[in-house]
């Protein structure tokens, strides 16, 4: 009994430093995804009539509007789809799907500029506005 504990410890010791082999690629038919939690960048985007925001952080995406907000959906690293990334989340019964796309876009009413345009898909309505 004594050997056959000793024998299991020591290859247990063994397949702990054996090497592993390197993993195979397989083909995904989802794009991978581009920033995990750690090294997300921080977003945020805007929108008017109605007024409503987002903020993409590493740990949570918040939504806001002056009605309803904040509201936090856990961060889920985005997926890179062509000149856009997109971030999907859930939080009990809500959604929300955050498209920031790479083209500049104009506030409609102070006329400032931002390097992104977006949309935001949350529980069936549509908002669109800028981001940076």
């Amino acid at each position: 009994m004594k050997y056959l504990i000793l024998s299991c410890i020591a290859a247990l010791a063994l397949s702990c430093n054996a090497s592993k082999p390197a993993p195979t690629k397989t083909a995904s038919s989802n794009p991978p995804a581009i920033e995990s939690r750690e090294s997300a960048r921080t977003y945020t985007c805007m929108g008017n009539e109605p007024f409503w925001s987002v903020q993409i952080k590493g740990k949570e995406i918040i939504f806001r509007t002056p009605e309803v907000g904040p509201v936090s959906y856990p961060y889920q690293a985005p997926r890179q789809q062509d000149n856009q990334k997109v971030f999907t989340s859930k939080a009990g019964n809500s959604s929300i799907k955050v498209i920031i796309r790479e083209e500049g876009c104009t506030d409609s009413m102070s006329g400032e500029q931002f390097p992104y345009t977006t949309e935001v898909a949350r529980d069936g309505k549509i908002y669109r506005g800028c981001g940076k």
